[in-house]
C-alpha cells in the first residue's frame, strides 16, 4: 500500500529543494524548449531526432517537460518509459551522441540562466540518464566473460 503522506512529503521536499536552487516549472519549460531548439539545429543530433520525431515536435516537448518536472519536483506527471524509444535508435547512435547531448544540455543551462546549484543538479541528473541509457544500449555483459 502506498503511503500518501510520504508521497506528499517527498513532493514537498523536492519542491523546496528545487526552489532553493532557483528551479521553477517555467525554467523547466524554458530548458526543454531551448535545448530541443539546439538539438534540432545540431549537425549530429538533429538528423537522429528528426527521424525519431517526424513532424510535430509539440507532443515530444510536452512529454519532456513532464519528464523533467517529474525528476525535479517529484510531481508524478510523467509515467512513460523512455528506454524503448531509445532502443529503436540504437543503429543510429553511439556514445558520442550522448556526449554531444550532454554538452548541449550544459550550454542550454548557461543560456537560460540556471543558478550554479541548479546547473549542477540538472547536469547530474542528465549525466545519470545518459550513463543509464548507454549502459543499456552499448554494454555487453558477456563481452569479457
Amino acid at each position: 500500500m502506498v503511503d500518501a503522506s510520504r508521497i506528499s512529503q517527498a513532493r514537498q521536499t523536492a519542491r523546496s529543494e528545487a526552489a532553493a536552487m532557483g528551479i521553477t516549472p517555467e525554467q523547466i519549460s524554458d530548458l526543454v524548449e531551448t535545448f530541443y531548439g539546439h538539438v534540432r539545429e545540431d549537425a549530429m543530433l538533429g538528423p537522429v531526432f528528426a527521424d525519431a520525431i517526424a513532424g510535430d515536435w509539440e507532443p515530444h516537448l510536452a512529454t519532456m517537460k513532464r519528464f523533467w518536472s517529474a525528476l525535479v519536483f517529484h510531481d508524478g506527471g510523467y509515467q512513460g518509459r523512455p528506454m524503448p524509444a531509445n532502443v529503436k535508435l540504437k543503429p543510429q547512435i553511439s556514445p558520442a551522441h550522448f556526449e554531444r547531448w550532454l554538452a548541449l544540455f550544459g550550454q542550454t543551462l548557461d543560456e537560460i540562466g540556471a543558478t550554479p546549484a541548479a546547473k549542477t543538479a540538472l547536469l547530474e541528473r542528465a549525466n545519470r540518464i545518459a550513463a543509464s541509457f548507454q549502459a543499456h544500449l552499448f554494454h555487453d555483459p558477456y563481452e569479457n566473460a
